[in-house]
Protein backbone atom coordinates (compact mmCIF):
# COMPACT_ATOMS: atom_id res chain seq x y z
CA UNK A 1 0.00 0.00 0.00
CA UNK A 2 0.84 3.25 -0.49
CA UNK A 3 2.40 5.69 2.68
CA UNK A 4 0.14 8.43 1.57
CA UNK A 5 -3.16 5.89 1.98
CA UNK A 6 -1.63 4.95 5.17
CA UNK A 7 -1.93 8.40 5.75
CA UNK A 8 -5.63 9.43 4.65
CA UNK A 9 -6.74 6.33 6.25
CA UNK A 10 -5.09 7.58 10.06
CA UNK A 11 -6.30 11.23 9.14
CA UNK A 12 -9.86 9.86 8.49
CA UNK A 13 -9.79 8.28 11.27
CA UNK A 14 -8.99 10.85 13.05
CA UNK A 15 -11.85 12.78 11.93
CA UNK A 16 -13.94 9.70 12.95
CA UNK A 17 -12.87 10.00 16.20
CA UNK A 18 -13.17 13.78 16.44
CA UNK A 19 -9.67 14.84 16.70
CA UNK A 20 -10.69 18.65 16.79
CA UNK A 21 -7.19 19.97 16.22
CA UNK A 22 -7.56 17.76 12.64
CA UNK A 23 -10.71 19.25 12.16
CA UNK A 24 -9.57 22.90 12.30
CA UNK A 25 -6.78 22.27 10.22
CA UNK A 26 -9.38 20.79 7.05
CA UNK A 27 -11.64 23.94 8.12
CA UNK A 28 -8.90 26.25 7.76
CA UNK A 29 -7.64 24.72 4.46
CA UNK A 30 -11.25 24.81 3.09
CA UNK A 31 -12.69 21.83 3.73
CA UNK A 32 -16.27 21.40 5.37
CA UNK A 33 -15.24 18.86 8.32
CA UNK A 34 -17.35 18.15 11.59
CA UNK A 35 -16.54 15.19 14.28
CA UNK A 36 -17.39 12.44 12.08
CA UNK A 37 -17.81 14.28 8.72
CA UNK A 38 -15.51 15.07 6.07
CA UNK A 39 -16.61 16.61 2.70
CA UNK A 40 -14.06 16.91 -0.31
CA UNK A 41 -13.42 17.34 -4.09
CA UNK A 42 -10.66 15.04 -5.20
CA UNK A 43 -8.59 18.04 -6.21
CA UNK A 44 -8.79 19.43 -2.97
CA UNK A 45 -7.98 16.35 -1.46
CA UNK A 46 -4.51 15.71 -3.40
CA UNK A 47 -3.60 19.11 -3.26
CA UNK A 48 -4.04 19.20 0.63
CA UNK A 49 -2.11 15.52 1.39
CA UNK A 50 1.01 16.38 -1.04
CA UNK A 51 0.96 20.00 -1.55
CA UNK A 52 3.99 20.86 -4.02
CA UNK A 53 6.53 17.80 -2.86
CA UNK A 54 6.41 14.50 -3.63
CA UNK A 55 2.96 13.42 -4.97
CA UNK A 56 2.08 11.53 -7.94
CA UNK A 57 0.38 13.45 -10.78
CA UNK A 58 -3.50 13.76 -10.15
CA UNK A 59 -4.42 10.99 -12.39
CA UNK A 60 -2.16 8.46 -10.79
CA UNK A 61 -3.58 9.27 -7.61
CA UNK A 62 -7.12 8.75 -8.88
CA UNK A 63 -5.98 5.27 -10.36
CA UNK A 64 -4.24 4.55 -7.00
CA UNK A 65 -6.97 5.82 -4.96
CA UNK A 66 -9.51 3.49 -6.46
CA UNK A 67 -7.72 0.01 -6.43
CA UNK A 68 -6.72 1.28 -2.69
CA UNK A 69 -9.11 -0.97 0.28
CA UNK A 70 -9.77 2.51 2.00
CA UNK A 71 -13.71 1.37 2.20
CA UNK A 72 -12.68 -1.77 2.92
CA UNK A 73 -10.34 -0.48 5.67
CA UNK A 74 -13.06 2.54 6.82
CA UNK A 75 -16.26 0.13 6.87
CA UNK A 76 -14.01 -1.99 9.82
CA UNK A 77 -14.65 1.54 11.64
CA UNK A 78 -17.69 1.52 11.02
CA UNK A 79 -17.22 4.62 8.01
CA UNK A 80 -17.19 4.97 4.25
CA UNK A 81 -16.10 7.39 1.82
CA UNK A 82 -19.58 7.91 -0.48
CA UNK A 83 -20.50 10.25 -3.73
CA UNK A 84 -22.08 12.77 -1.59
CA UNK A 85 -22.91 15.63 -4.89
CA UNK A 86 -22.33 13.20 -8.20
CA UNK A 87 -21.61 15.64 -10.69
CA UNK A 88 -20.83 13.07 -13.47
CA UNK A 89 -16.89 13.68 -13.45
CA UNK A 90 -14.61 12.65 -10.56
CA UNK A 91 -13.23 15.57 -10.16
CA UNK A 92 -16.18 17.76 -10.20
CA UNK A 93 -18.26 15.83 -7.48
CA UNK A 94 -18.81 15.91 -3.72
CA UNK A 95 -17.53 12.93 -1.52
CA UNK A 96 -17.86 12.54 1.77
CA UNK A 97 -16.49 10.56 4.85
CA UNK A 98 -19.09 9.52 7.06
CA UNK A 99 -20.39 6.74 9.64
CA UNK A 100 -22.07 4.12 7.66
CA UNK A 101 -26.07 3.97 8.03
Amino acid sequence: MNEWLDTLHAYCAAVLQGDQQLIERLRAAGFDCHQGKWSFHLPALHAWLFGQHGAPDYPTFLKQLYASDLNQRLARQGAQITIADNRGKLSESLYRLQHLP
